[in-house]
């Protein structure tokens, strides 16, 4: 659904989202969102935002905690955490976790540019973590295309993103070769823990967290040529990342 807004833009309307953290938040409605600026079609979006429901909707509130009047339709409002159109960024939600106290972690990237292509320069990959009194956006590192997709682990102390940020064999396509990263600082820095696939015939992308899965069965994922119609297998691989596995063969 989506509303006008200034500018010709539209708003992107909330949307119910699932939460994968810990039990107590299962009540919980948490989407994080954008809107598509009037250049570029559905393709492009832009701004980062978040609301939270306990009540299945009925009311929506900020991170801190404060009411929003709905329906939401002006682009400038207090659900938004940072203005990127200011600063002509386009915006492309990854995943939603929660920290060890519950509060949200966006994983997201910014670009130049919706079109794929080596002209809109790297894509960077960023948190967006609500600290109790804050929205703290930190990087993280950076791929070729806007639909690459990754999800954040949140484990204690430790932060992990498996992603496809490495270039694979069709460059500036969605997906690449998947590339684990662990931060033990909420953010601040990551490092780059493994080399998950490598040598792939097509394009990695997509990885997924299972929910209240064995560690054997950390991330399940897609590959598939974007350049043509191909077979898709699907794969899976353990926390360590360091064995993966087809879960249904092409």
């Amino acid at each position: 659904m989506a509303a006008s807004g200034p500018n010709n833009s539209r708003w992107l309307a909330p949307r119910r989202a699932t939460t994968r953290s810990a039990s107590r938040c299962r009540a919980e409605r948490r989407p994080r969102s954008n809107v598509h600026p009037n250049k570029g079609g559905l393709n492009a979006r832009t701004n980062l935002y978040y609301l939270a429901t306990e009540d299945m909707g009925a009311t929506w509130r900020t991170a801190a905690g404060h009411e929003v009047e709905l329906p939401i339709t002006s682009i400038d409002n207090d659900a938004l955490i940072y203005d990127y159109q200011a600063e002509g960024k386009l915006v492309y939600l990854k995943d939603l976790n929660f920290d060890a106290a519950g509060r949200p972690v966006i994983v997201y990237l910014t670009t130049d540019g919706y079109a794929p292509g080596p002209a809109n320069g790297e894509r960077q990959w960023w948190t967006a973590h609500w600290t109790g009194e804050e929205w703290r956006r930190r990087p993280i590192t950076v791929s070729d295309h806007n639909y690459d997709f990754g999800s954040l682990y949140v484990e204690g102390d430790e932060w992990r993103l498996l992603a496809p940020t490495d270039p694979g064999p069709q460059p500036f396509n969605t997906g690449g070769e998947m590339v684990l990263w662990t931060s033990r600082d909420e953010g601040a820095t990551w490092q780059r823990t493994r080399q998950v696939t490598q040598g792939s015939q097509v394009n990695q992308t997509y990885a997924r967290r299972p929910v209240n899965a064995h560690p054997d069965f950390y991330a399940i994922w897609a590959d598939g040529n974007p350049l043509e119609r191909s077979t898709s297998a699907l794969y899976y691989t353990n926390r360590a990342g360091d064995v993966v596995r087809p879960l249904v063969a092409p």
